[in-house]
């Protein structure tokens, strides 16, 4: 194996790209490129290699996601782009997080859990704008219909309640701000058959 190029990263100035037989094969900063010896031209040997790979940018790449986690939950999607940003090989990252999955580091299903419960309680919003939010975030439709499914949503009570706080009184507004309050909610994610019920709701108990 022979080390075709040795480039400093675009993302990382402190970090060069290794190239072996022109295929990238590990990014290192500088002190270790040093250690190991490491010359663009020369040989390297399958044991050196082994160890870099298995070893040592593994280790790498599991402090990073460790790190990256430790003040937020992230999903398995983030984690995976954090790493793929630090220009980590698709092998090391999916070692990385089978890791993070088989320890629980990272849970999807418990990502979308808490996730609702934070939006139902600070900023509710529809299933479908719920389900959208989660899926921009690289999780699993089948997970997140589970959650979902296990969630004490009640759309009508929080259109009611969203309703509730734009507005006093539906009889005195006009038309024309009753379609804003009406195209508010379906930002919200609500559906139109929730929103009538909301709206149906508030006039008659107000």
């Amino acid at each position: 194996m022979i080390i075709t190029a040795i480039t400093q990263q675009k993302n990382n100035k402190d970090r060069y790209s290794v190239f072996i037989d022109d295929n990238f094969a590990f990014g290192l900063i500088m002190q270790d490129i040093v250690y190991f010896k490491l010359k663009q031209g020369e040989e390297i040997s399958q044991e050196k290699y082994n160890f870099i790979q298995n070893e040592l940018i593994y280790i790498q790449a599991q402090d990073i996601a460790l790190h990256y986690i430790a003040y937020k939950m992230r999903t398995e999607q983030e984690v995976r782009k954090k790493l793929f940003e630090k220009e980590y090989t698709e092998y090391i990252i999916e070692r990385v997080i089978h890791f993070l999955i088989e320890y629980h580091y990272i849970d999807d299903m418990k990502y979308c859990k808490s996730y609702i419960k934070q939006r139902l309680q600070y900023n509710p919003k529809g299933v479908y704008i719920l389900k959208m939010e989660l899926k921009q975030r690289g999780i699993k439709q089948s997970i997140i219909d589970k959650a979902i499914e296990n969630s004490d949503i009640d759309e009508l009570n929080d259109a009611i309640k969203l309703l509730q706080k734009k507005c006093l009184y539906l009889d005195d507004i006009d038309e024309k701000n009753k379609k804003r309050l009406f195209a508010f909610l379906q930002r919200r994610g609500y559906s139109y058959d929730i929103i009538k019920e909301a709206f149906a709701y508030v006039t008659k108990n107000e």
